[in-house]
């Protein structure tokens, strides 16, 4: 791949990428092609990454994207950025008086977000044109004064540093040498639980990001002086496991946090060394589910902890609809619920069904038959409104209830 400084950015390339920002970049590339190609005075290819990275990470980085001259060094790096509000609750975890070293830099976001909250930061990146347009982009944010850009491989730099930091941060690059996807901590680059040693030399605490797919129980198993695991999700999307790590302290648990972009919507803890006897679990019997008020379908970091006894335990009244079905019916309202609420209004027979053709439902199937489009095809159902059909197996039975979601501030 050819090498652009950042320092190649010129005012014609930046009103160039801000007027096509919304403009297919194969159509460009075409436009300014051939016999054309000379009209322009600037690397089109350069300006061509910016528009593309930019549309891509609108949806990640909005507040970034409103600084105009803030650049993506490729597409993978706007990929592998982390989404700003989970940053800021990176930032979040720390004391804002602290010095932390990150040893993957990439895009920096998560620099950027230590240094807004006050902390000092030096930031490793191996790659030379990244740790170019970091610094770049550190002066954009007007955040230079925060933030100390080495361009060199992190882990030499943890062999050689003869100082002390308050807190090491790492994301580790889940690519294999064929640029393939990894999610195991060994495989993920650099490999954090071969340096853990040299790590703690000059630091007490570190903070490691993973991949969402990694297994809770296994870190649990093979990562030594764990303090917390979070489980971070934005809008109800699972997006990664975080890791505290620090020796002196006992595992205090599983945090499950749930993120908009200015606050948390929800947070749940699970605590360690609780009985987990699914025999203590309270199970769905008796009523038909249309006769309890209450759905509750729980967000994807407490489907991925799994662990129904301790919801049960918090909020006593639900009822697991099935072994295998993590939906809980209830005749309680619970508002700081850690998921969707839905208020049932009915359990449509066979012939109720029938006569739903052609209305507009959103489906949900959990442990069903059918899959959702299947239930839609089947009764002939069109996707959208603000009902909701959810089908689902309930004491060994499929249902199918209608319900419309409780508007909460998360929803």
């Amino acid at each position: 791949m050819e090498c652009y400084m950042y320092m190649e950015i010129s005012k014609k390339m930046m009103d160039f990428i801000l007027l096509h920002a919304n403009d297919d970049v194969n159509t460009l590339r075409l436009k300014y092609s051939g016999k054309n190609a000379g009209i322009l005075d600037f690397n089109l290819d350069l300006a061509l990454i910016q528009i593309e990275a930019r549309k891509k990470a609108r949806k990640k980085i909005p507040s970034y994207i409103e600084k105009g001259k803030f650049l993506f060094p490729s597409l993978i790096a706007e990929e592998q950025a982390s989404n700003e509000a989970v940053a800021r609750f990176h930032a979040s975890l720390v004391p804002s008086s602290s010095s932390i070293l990150d040893l993957t830099a990439g895009l920096g976001i998560d620099d950027f977000e230590f240094a807004k909250a006050g902390m000092s930061v030096t930031t490793c990146e191996i790659d030379t044109l990244k740790s170019e347009v970091l610094q770049h982009n550190a002066n954009v944010l007007d955040l230079a004064d925060k933030i100390t850009v080495k361009n060199c491989n992190s882990i030499d730099y943890i062999q050689t540093y003869s100082g002390k930091t308050d807190v090491i941060f790492a994301d580790p690059a889940r690519r294999d040498a064929s640029g393939g996807k990894v999610h195991a901590l060994a495989d993920c680059q650099p490999d954090i639980l071969t340096i853990m040693p040299g790590i703690m030399k000059i630091s007490p605490r570190l903070i490691v990001k993973a991949s969402p797919l990694l297994d809770i129980s296994l870190i649990c198993k093979t990562v030594e002086n764990l303090k917390r695991i979070y489980v971070v999700s934005f809008r109800g999307e699972c997006k990664e496991v975080l890791m505290d790590i620090n020796p002196g302290h006992d595992f205090e648990g599983i945090t499950v946090v749930d993120l908009d972009w200015n606050a948390e919507i929800s947070r749940f803890n699970f605590h360690p060394h609780e009985n987990q006897d699914e025999s203590q679990i309270t199970y769905f019997s008796g009523k038909q589910p249309a006769e309890y008020q209450y759905l509750y379908e729980p967000n994807a970091g407490i489907m991925k902890v799994a662990d129904w006894k301790s919801l049960g335990k918090t909020f006593k009244n639900l009822r697991k609809c099935d072994p295998n079905t993590h939906l809980f019916l209830s005749d309680t309202l619970y508002d700081d619920f850690p998921g969707r609420i839905h208020k049932i209004y009915g359990m449509p027979g066979k012939r109720e069904l029938k006569a739903l053709k052609g209305s507009r439902y959103n489906i949900v199937a959990r442990n069903y038959p059918l899959s959702a489009p299947e239930v839609a095809k089947k009764y002939g159902i069109v996707s959208g409104g603000t009902d909701y059909l959810y089908a689902f197996r309930c004491g060994g039975n499929p249902v199918i209830v209608i319900s419309q979601p409780i508007m909460r501030d998360q929803q």
